[in-house]
């Protein structure tokens, strides 16, 4: 979602399901330095909430990755076309 801070924000929830605690704050760490590494792909301020529902392991970072940058650069598309 778009928001009017002057930056955005992002939070990831991960199922009690998947692993251990470890397993889950691993995933975590990926996505928030997944964010981190390409907020600049967002033009404009945006609130990003993920939630993961299958483990990945560190064998899958580059799928995970993938993902993630296709799925800023289809809310960059949808604003435009907003504009």
């Amino acid at each position: 979602m778009k928001n009017d801070l002057g930056y955005s924000r992002f939070a990831v929830s991960v199922r009690r399901a998947i692993g251990s605690s470890v397993e889950r704050n691993y995933i975590k760490r990926v996505m928030k330095e997944l964010f981190r590494l390409n907020v600049g792909l967002l033009k404009g301020n945006y609130d990003i909430w993920i939630t993961i529902q299958k483990p990945f392991k560190k064998k899958d970072f580059y799928y995970v990755k993938n993902l993630y940058v296709n799925s800023l650069n289809s809310i960059k598309k949808d604003d435009k076309k907003d504009n």
